[in-house]
């Protein structure tokens, strides 16, 4: 899946921010010799040496294929990343599963999925998650919890909705509406977009949890 904003909304500031980023912090407890898998990784590349797997060809990609069947042997990889992938596929829970095959004993997996935000085709969009619902699941497929919670809060989730929300007003078939629409969006992005700081105060509040915008999990295979 491509990642991050495509097309002309890659021209507008992004309303979106990770206010707890952990992506460096789960690489931080492998070696660098680790052998690393990012699933769906849409042309990111987190290591040189990061296996980076998708179900198209394009740049960056390294291994094209399906994350329900994983091209890798069984207990071949140290830690495996799937950030933003869950929502995108039919069956989450055979994409765990394989992830669990793939891994060795005591190999790391970290998760990333939405929970409060919007409808985004990539090319489906199937699921949100709480961070309760992502950690039980990861528990049932054989994980041990290391640790879990939200990377992207609140005011990132209100943000959104609201800019999308105004936007939605202005929407329509023609060109006209369309391009309405999104000179609407663009300009609450830029109006919005120093605001999405705010979250790294709310995210130390009680129950900030429950109205984050994306959650996650790292765990290690049992």
């Amino acid at each position: 899946m491509p990642y991050g904003p495509r097309g002309i909304y890659r021209l507008i500031p992004s309303l979106t921010w990770q206010c707890d980023e952990q992506v460096s912090r789960v690489l931080s407890r492998v070696g660098a010799g680790a052998r690393i898998a990012d699933l769906g990784a849409g042309g990111r590349k987190i290591t040189p040496a990061t296996i980076c797997l998708d179900f198209t060809p394009g740049g960056g990609t390294d291994v094209v294929g399906d994350v329900q069947r994983l091209p890798f042997r069984d207990g071949s990889l140290d830690l495996v990343f799937a950030t933003g992938l869950l929502e995108h596929v039919e069956d989450e829970r055979r994409v765990v599963a394989e992830i669990a095959r793939v891994l060795r004993k005591g190999g790391l997996v970290h998760v990333e999925v939405p929970f409060l935000e919007q409808y985004h085709e990539d090319p489906i969009d199937c699921r949100r998650l709480t961070v309760d619902g992502l950690d039980r699941g990861m528990r049932a497929a054989g994980f041990r919890t290391l640790q879990r919670g939200a990377h992207i809060g609140p005011t990132v989730t209100l943000l959104n909705t609201s800019a999308r929300w105004w936007a939605l007003w202005f929407s329509g078939t023609s060109r006209f509406s369309r391009a309405l629409s999104f000179a609407c969006f663009a300009g609450l992005s830029i109006l919005f977009w120093p605001l999405r700081f705010l979250d790294r105060f709310l995210m130390r509040k009680p129950g900030a949890e429950g109205l984050a915008m994306g959650v996650y999990f790292t765990g290690e295979k049992a």
